[in-house]
């Protein structure tokens, strides 16, 4: 191959080499430029300076643990004594010594303090308190204690409530804010629902405990 053949091959190799080199800087280059402007794009939409290009509405699941609804107090049922009632307090938040200080607070008011622990799950409310049947009375005497209270039923049969204290709880009303009046008949909670109590034997199929309305678990150590 003459000298000339040879320079001629040379500088179409380069001529090749330069062409694939403006190939792969466009390329690359285009490939970056769209991806900073993707990035873009997702920032802005991300701080809301453009909206979203498809708007897909999201359906949370209706809830299935609604709380039922509360139980009445026997009609005409007065206040009970609060050296009568037995009370366990959980702490249903992450604050430590809840369940202890409001012990404290209810037993300088005659409550009979049991069990003092965390629950089991946190409550997001003020107050919770759960009874049985027989004792509906003294779930309503202790929730006038609080700003506000839920009272749920369970099938317990000791008169025994179990209080739980949530996010929402700040302390007991003062005892001057109670209001609780030994000759006045407790107010039903709006929609609430009469308690079937069991028969003992003496009387027909069951009783109603209340009339109409106007309208939680337990851990060791309290953290």
């Amino acid at each position: 191959m003459s000298s000339i053949d040879a320079k001629r091959a040379h500088e179409a190799r380069e001529a090749r080499r330069r062409h694939l080199q403006q190939r792969q800087t466009v390329i690359f280059g285009s490939l970056i430029a769209g991806l900073l402007v993707i990035g873009l794009g997702a920032g802005a939409v991300w701080a809301g300076i453009l909206p979203a290009p498809i708007s897909i509405p999201i359906q949370s699941p209706e809830p299935d643990d609604l709380a039922p609804p509360a139980p009445c107090p026997p009609e005409g049922a007065l206040p009970v004594p609060m050296n009568e009632i037995s009370v366990n307090v959980l702490n249903g938040t992450n604050q430590s010594g809840l369940a202890a200080s409001t012990a404290a607070g209810l037993a300088e008011r005659g409550a009979v303090i049991g069990d003092e622990a965390n629950a089991p799950v946190g409550f997001e409310g003020i107050a919770r308190i759960v009874t049985g049947p027989t004792a509906v009375t003294d779930a309503y005497t202790v929730a006038a204690h609080f700003p506000e209270a839920v009272i749920e039923l369970d099938s317990r049969t000791e008169d025994v409530l179990t209080l739980t204290v949530g996010e929402g709880f700040d302390g007991l009303l003062p005892q001057e804010s109670v209001e609780l009046d030994d000759e006045v008949p407790l107010t039903p909670l709006p929609g609430c629902q009469p308690v079937q109590l069991e028969d003992d034997g003496e009387g027909g199929d069951g009783e109603s405990e209340g009339g109409e309305g106007d309208g939680g678990g337990s851990d060791d150590g309290d953290e």
